[in-house]
């Protein structure tokens, strides 16, 4: 839908305000003041205030310097869930590009049981993918009508899967996809609706520990990684926020300030991690988190990642009924071992890639897997204490 939208483009007051709107998608409106906030006006395709969010700029942040406060608490979590649950699961793809919030229908939607097989495999905190490639929005959002509230049932997912998250002992987390730039979703106005979307998420849910930030290279170019991370700081001091440095042993540090480094499928160096990084004369403790994958295909279309398994590892859960190739558990002896490996060499945290499938709850085979999991690394004293 983003695709279709007209752009419309204003000076208002002191600040340079883009808008875009087409019929019955709302426009994102920034004004930026002379106090350094910014303003931002949701307004309907007829012109009326749908929201209006004040989104501070102007506070800059940094990253820890040591290991103490916040960045220590989440060091704690040690094992936790990246739960890549979104439209994904209709489509087949890693890459979704739907563009119809109506194909998004659990049958089955159960919030509550993804809550209870975390907590059974001993993790501590979880990441939902609130929105993926494709752009739509697992809460409903006054920036669009690509989300939950115009899909069948109009689940709030996200709100359902805090509340339920905070109820089993788990530190709940979001995940952000950015878009608008040259290379996924261009769009004249990507910087202000993103800006109003990470508000919406750092404000409506109470405070959030973690927050997930992916896919840096898509963003438009007049947005910077400083104005993302002090945009989350300035509502949740004491969140921690991951610029997601993709397929990587965590060596290179890609985009700046992030809390935490991490690797994608991708332990340590063998020589193992270092949290003590200086950047720009500046020394700063970035932890590392590792992100392996639990499910693998014979086969995919092309999108895929590499696992000990072999290399079509998947980070969605692909179920049968849906006319594509479905998903299956790693073994778990080899996640296990992937997972320690990555403990051995210096990793926080493990943050596993899980979720439902199409009908919104998790099959037997992967709670067998997870259940599994957990009792090996707890065996091995690799949980939280």
């Amino acid at each position: 839908m983003l695709f279709t939208m007209r752009m419309t483009i204003a000076l208002l007051g002191v600040g340079l305000v883009t808008g875009v709107a087409r019929s019955a998608e709302p426009d994102v409106v920034e004004k930026q003041g002379d106090d350094g906030l910014t303003g931002l006006s949701v307004l309907s395709d007829k012109g009326s205030a749908l929201a209006t969010y004040t989104v501070n700029l102007k506070t800059h942040h940094e990253p820890a310097t040591n290991n103490a406060g916040p960045i220590r608490q989440w060091e704690r979590y040690r094992f936790g869930a990246l739960f890549s649950f979104n439209d994904n699961q209709f489509t087949g793809e890693e890459f979704s590009k739907n563009k119809d919030p109506k194909l998004f229908s659990p049958s089955k939607l159960d919030i509550p049981g993804w809550a209870k097989t975390m907590k059974s495999a001993g993790m501590k905190y979880s990441v939902l993918t609130t929105r993926h490639t494709s752009g739509f929005l697992l809460w409903d959002s006054a920036t669009s009508e690509f989300d939950v509230g115009n899909s069948p049932g109009k689940p709030d997912v996200v709100g359902e899967f805090v509340k339920e998250c905070r109820k089993a002992g788990i530190a709940p987390g979001f995940y952000y996809c950015l878009w608008g730039g040259n290379e996924w979703m261009p769009h004249p106005n990507a910087r202000a609706i993103i800006l109003a979307q990470l508000h919406e998420l750092a404000t409506k849910f109470g405070e959030i520990p973690y927050f997930w930030i992916d896919m840096g290279f898509w963003g438009p170019s007049n947005l910077s990684t400083q104005e993302i991370y002090d945009s989350i700081k300035n509502e949740q001091p004491n969140a921690i926020v991951i610029m997601n440095q993709h397929t990587q042993d965590g060596s290179a540090i890609r985009y700046f300030p992030t809390d935490v480094m991490n690797g994608e499928v991708n332990v340590p160096p063998a020589q193992g991690h270092q949290a003590y990084r200086v950047v720009k004369g500046r020394k700063y403790y970035l932890p590392f988190e590792f992100e392996p994958v639990s499910q693998r295909a014979e086969e995919h279309n092309g999108q895929c990642t590499s696992t000990p398994e072999g290399v079509v590892g998947l980070w969605f859960n692909y179920g049968p009924g849906r006319g594509f190739k479905t998903s299956k558990p790693i073994g778990t002896k080899v996640v296990f071992d992937w997972i320690r490996k990555a403990y051995d060499r210096g990793a926080a945290n493990v943050l596993l890639s899980v979720a439902a499938d199409h009908t919104g709850s998790m099959r037997a085979e992967d709670v067998k897997q997870l259940e599994e999991l957990g009792r090996m690394l707890g065996e091995a004293g690799l949980l939280a204490k």
